[in-house]
């Protein structure tokens, strides 16, 4: 029984992280718009840079949890 909500609860943190990252993501790219034309600087004192990375780094611990929960299949 503990095992079973263990797993649910793992997949439950990772499709909110998943979301709540990709949505970030958009949302930041929205406000960085238009990207192209940009130099880097440009780029990373934009409105919507933290945004971005946030969104990237809630994606990428998302699709890590697992690993993160130390749960692996066998």
């Amino acid at each position: 029984m503990a095992k079973e909500t263990e797993g649910f609860n793992s997949k439950l943190i990772k499709k909110i992280l998943i979301g709540l990252g990709l949505s970030l993501i958009i949302i930041g790219l929205i406000r960085q718009w238009p990207i192209v034309g940009k130099s880097y600087m440009e780029f990373i004192e934009g409105e919507g840079y933290l945004t971005l990375m946030l969104g990237l780094i809630m994606t990428v611990l998302g699709i890590s949890t697992t690993l993160i929960v130390g749960q692996t299949d066998k």
